[in-house]
């Protein structure tokens, strides 16, 4: 994981640059213990590089920290998923 919290936090950078729907994004995957909660909570996040609203996009839950990083795999460089996921949820920051 590229940014790390706690043990029970992580963070990693899925696109440093992504436009979609006329604004430009940071995208960043969050991988949270929660309680009440097996394994680890997923968001992708969109976070606006100039102005507009955050978005967040929740993806179910991960059993393991290698279902984490099997995530971060698939999602890493991929822009045509990643604008999906941001397309599927503009306005719902």
């Amino acid at each position: 994981m590229a940014l790390s919290r706690s043990s029970s936090w992580k963070e990693h950078r899925l696109a440093n640059r992504l436009e979609c729907g006329g604004a430009e994004y940071s995208v960043d995957l969050v991988a949270r213990k929660a309680t009440g909660v097996e394994g680890w909570k997923i968001t992708v996040v969109f976070l606006p590089r100039d102005s507009g609203d955050e978005i967040k996009v929740e993806l179910p839950n991960a059993a393991s920290t290698a279902e984490v990083r099997r995530l971060v795999t698939e999602l890493e460089g991929n822009d045509r998923r990643l604008r999906e996921m941001c397309g599927g949820t503009a306005g719902n920051g």
